[in-house]
């Protein structure tokens, strides 16, 4: 029913307009359910997840391969990598927003962002999202250790600047998953096969040699529903369901 028509039903009948309102709230909190999107809740900064000092609050494997730097987090390996690498917050997310800008030295390479994921055994592995990065793979959505390439278009990919810093963004809200690369719409996914809270991580790919370097800028629990100027609709119209 068009909203006018209902105002005009209302108005006929001369029900309060206090009582009018309230029904509409309602309604178009019904409508932003139908698609499966959260209302927005209050937005709060994480300010304990990076110190932009040191890797305290972030454990790996192997920390030899990590350090930090001039605010970022580095991942250093001068030989070829035999397995997986990964540095693990402390921090357990469900919804959020995450803004990382990455520099990946040679583009060629390979890393990622894990998010709702876990760690898979001993040796750090993990289970869970990954938002990719490297040549041919930025801005893909990958389940590590888990169902595969879940979105892999190549529209992010569209935006990156090879060998410079790139801003990947990542907003998480219930089953909704978005991400962009410097501005730009990547993945839009609605997956409820997927986790709904978990750890983040930063890879370093199994591989040859390479450096990849992650400068957190935010991460915001229970975010505001907006990314790469869409609003809320907008981002709720983008989402492809893979549940089916």
């Amino acid at each position: 029913m068009k909203v006018s028509v209902f105002l005009k039903i209302m108005r006929t009948f001369k029900i309060d307009k206090i009582y009018i309102f309230t029904v509409l709230a309602l309604f178009f909190a019904m409508v932003t359910s139908a698609k499966g999107i959260k209302p927005d809740k209050n937005p709060q900064i994480d300010n304990m997840f990076f110190n932009g000092l040191d890797l305290k609050g972030w454990s790996a494997s192997d920390m030899s391969y990590w350090s930090v730097k001039d605010g970022a987090i580095i991942g250093v390996a001068d030989k070829p990598v035999q397995s997986n690498q990964f540095l693990w917050s402390d921090v357990k997310v469900r919804d959020f927003y995450l803004c990382v800008d990455i520099l990946l030295e040679p583009n060629e390479r390979n890393a990622g962002i894990q998010f709702r994921s876990e760690r898979k055994e001993e040796s750090g592995q993990a289970i869970g999202y990954q938002a990719d990065v490297g040549r041919e793979v930025w801005g893909r959505l990958y389940h590590e250790h888990g169902r595969g390439k879940l979105d892999w278009t190549d529209r992010g990919e569209k935006a990156v600047k090879p060998g410079q810093w790139n801003r990947y963004e990542i907003l998480a809200v219930g089953h909704n998953i978005w991400t962009a690369i410097n501005g730009t719409l990547s993945v839009a996914l609605k997956d409820t096969a997927g986790e709904l809270e978990g750890k983040i991580a930063f890879q370093i790919h199994s591989g040859d040699s390479q450096k990849v370097k992650y400068r957190v800028v935010k991460l915001v629990h229970n975010p505001k529903i907006k990314l790469a100027g869409y609003n809320k609709k907008q981002l709720g119209n983008q989402l492809k369901d893979i549940s089916h």
